[in-house]
């Protein structure tokens, strides 16, 4: 009161207390009867619900596009799954059709091969047959590479069959195309001998003529074909220059026989390129025999 200045001079003031406990009777007093306990689920009693209530709170449109979505991406990782082995078949398949229709690719140049020193064969033909067989066994090769390295056996087999089948095509095709174009020019020339048949200009122009024919033949030859055959003709067309001169001399001199000798020193050395030309062709043959036979052994054991 001092202090909301209701005193004005300091001094005792009288206060009262009263005991709110005493007055006010407790709750847990050991007197109190228990309270009763309530169970919340006592007049609880299941309700039955009606298939209409069931429809009605389901959705089941939702619940079948779900499952249609889970079966499609089921589906899709199954045909992920399935695709390596797939592929893998699809392949080996292709690859023993390749194989299948290599065969009478080989038969051709088995064909092609068994004629080869034939001396009156045409080589008309020839190459087509050749770009027949090379590419199928090119399709062949490709496609062993696409197979599965499960079938590292078929795939080598594959490839070893479709290489020597190059091999035997790129040979063959070397050979005739290098017989094609050498034999015409080692046929021995007809020179006339004769002084009195001939003039001396016109045996030179003959000669000279026959002489830039072999040597733009020559020149023109790949090395890599049959070049031993190739440096013998070399060795001859250094010669012609003074056989040549040989031959003309004898004319100008009516030495029938210095002639005849001198266009048969040509002659032998033609017929010597020849020869050499057919054994170096033996050689080849036997070389495309082993790979055709390799060849056919691998496509036996890739179509069974």
């Amino acid at each position: 009161m001092e202090a909301l200045g209701f005193i004005d001079s300091p001094g005792t003031a009288s206060t009262w207390t009263t005991s709110v406990a005493n007055s006010i009777p407790s709750k847990t007093s050991s007197n109190a009867p228990p309270l009763p306990t309530v169970d919340p689920f006592a007049d609880w009693q299941p309700t039955e619900i009606s298939a209409r209530q069931l429809r009605g709170r389901v959705r089941w449109g939702l619940l079948a596009g779900m499952f249609l979505i889970a079966a499609g991406l089921t589906g899709i990782g199954f045909w992920i799954y399935q695709q390596p082995s797939t592929l893998a078949a699809e392949a080996l398949t292709e690859v023993r059709e390749d194989a299948t229709a290599l065969q009478p690719g080989l038969e051709a140049l088995q064909g092609l091969n068994n004629d080869l020193l034939n001396q009156e064969l045409t080589t008309s033909g020839v190459t087509s047959q050749l770009l027949a067989v090379a590419s199928t066994a090119r399709d062949l090769f490709s496609g062993s590479a696409s197979l599965h390295s499960s079938d590292s056996i078929t795939r080598t087999h594959a490839a070893d069959a479709a290489s020597d089948t190059l091999d035997a095509s790129r040979l063959l095709g070397d050979a005739y195309a290098y017989r094609g174009v050498v034999i015409p020019i080692l046929a021995v020339p007809d020179f006339e001998t004769d002084r009195t048949l001939i003039a001396l200009d016109e045996a030179a122009r003959r000669f000279g003529e026959w002489q830039l024919n072999f040597d733009t033949v020559r020149s023109a030859l790949p090395e890599r074909a049959l070049s031993a055959v190739t440096t013998q003709l070399d060795v001859i067309s250094g010669d012609l220059d003074a056989l040549q001169s040989r031959y003309l001399d004898a004319l100008r001199q009516e030495d029938t026989a210095r002639a005849t000798a001198a266009v048969n020193d040509v002659n032998d050395r033609l017929r010597g390129a020849e020869a050499m030309l057919w054994s170096a062709l033996s050689d080849v043959q036997a070389k495309v025999q082993v790979r055709i036979d390799e060849a056919s052994s691998n496509i036996e054991l890739l179509i069974g």
